[in-house]
């Protein structure tokens, strides 16, 4: 079996876009699909001060996060749903110049700067917590089919 704890960082770091799952101060759930970058060990994004998930992330730094993928473009054409990573994380507020800001979302800092966005953003880190679930990571495609062999946990530092 392939390393899988170095195959969910490839993940991380290959693939843009997740689903962050927040908490309002009520405990009522809130979930965004959102752009983020990672390095293979947190991921990254920005968002603006006053949106919805920023409150709910000041008030309750527990996250769950989800990434879903295709394991190849024959995935899009074989019935099986998308193979995803699931994690609770911890959410820190970072500076903009903060070199980890200033690394992993280069991009979207470039793109800040270059179109003139004025907009109060917060920029923000989410590390996993102990255990990372997968399904679909580390079998075939075909082997996805059948739930109880597609999942798997990986533990984290």
């Amino acid at each position: 079996m392939k390393d899988l704890k170095r195959e969910v960082k490839e993940i991380m770091k290959k693939n843009t876009w997740c689903v962050l799952s927040t908490a309002n101060s009520k405990g009522n759930p809130q979930s965004s699909v959102i752009m983020y970058q990672s390095d293979g060990n947190a991921i990254y994004f920005t968002t603006g001060v006053p949106t919805l998930k920023a409150r709910n992330m000041r008030n309750n730094n527990n996250v769950s996060i989800t990434i879903p993928f295709w394991k190849g473009i024959f995935h899009k054409f074989i019935p099986a749903p998308p193979a995803e990573l699931h994690f609770k994380g911890k959410v820190e507020f970072l500076d903009r110049d903060h070199p980890e800001i200033q690394t992993n979302l280069k991009r979207i800092l470039d793109y800040e700067s270059k179109s003139g966005i004025t907009a109060e953003t917060v920029y923000i880190k989410v590390t996993p917590g102990k255990k990372i679930a997968t399904f679909g990571v580390g079998i075939r495609l075909l082997e996805m089919r059948t739930p109880a062999n597609a999942r798997n946990m990986v533990e984290w530092d």
